[in-house]
């Protein structure tokens, strides 16, 4: 990766993800070379997890309750 793990935005990271499965995909790599690639595949994933796990707990709902105010309310996909 030419970015540490953690410097990389959401972005960033499923772009060099996507080259990677390219590369996989692809059958040219040694068998090294292709579980290198696919380690590095699983830590991308994990970064990108992360951050939209982090994400969800931001994001709000802001509702108008009919009454000219505003509520917030916690985002939740589950519900």
């Amino acid at each position: 990766m030419a970015k540490k793990k953690q410097k990389l935005s959401y972005e960033e990271a499923i772009l060099e993800l996507e080259s990677i499965v390219s590369l996989l995909e692809n059958g040219e790599l040694s068998l090294e070379e292709s579980l290198t690639e696919f380690k590095k595949g699983v830590e991308l994933y994990k970064h990108c997890y992360d951050i939209l796990n982090n994400i969800e707990g931001e994001v709000k709902i802001i509702l108008d309750n009919g009454n000219d105010n505003i509520e917030e309310m916690d985002f939740n996909v589950n519900s």
